[in-house]
């Protein structure tokens, strides 16, 4: 698994999915095959799911505002890499229970990603 390190405001995140924040997805509603019939729902999970491991006591509504302003501060393009960094770890998740190849694509230079 890999972590995204974002910066929102003056404040530093260490952003990652681990099997809690799966879970988290998992409970509520997220359903991979689902994806294209609830795009916008599911933009807002795997947002919120990031915070799960690390700030689990932040609550939705601190969650959402962090999200628009970071959208506000680096636009739409940066949220969507945001997005797309979360959805990869978590089909990369899938794929290492079924031991199959877990590697996600190359890091976007654009966003702080280490492996951890």
């Amino acid at each position: 698994m890999k972590k995204l390190d974002l910066k929102i405001g003056e404040k530093n995140y260490d952003l990652r999915l681990n099997r809690n924040s799966i879970k988290w997805l998992e409970a509520h509603g997220f359903v991979l095959d689902d994806l294209d019939k609830k795009i916008v729902t599911y933009r807002d999970l795997l947002w919120t799911s990031l915070f799960v491991a690390n700030y689990v006591n932040t609550n939705v509504s601190e969650i959402e505002s962090l999200r628009e302003e970071y959208i506000k501060e680096k636009g739409v393009n940066m949220f969507n890499k945001v997005i797309s960094f979360a959805m990869n770890e978590y089909l990369a998740f899938l794929n290492a229970q079924f031991d199959t190849n877990s590697k996600t694509k190359e890091n976007d230079e654009e966003l702080a990603i280490t492996e951890i």
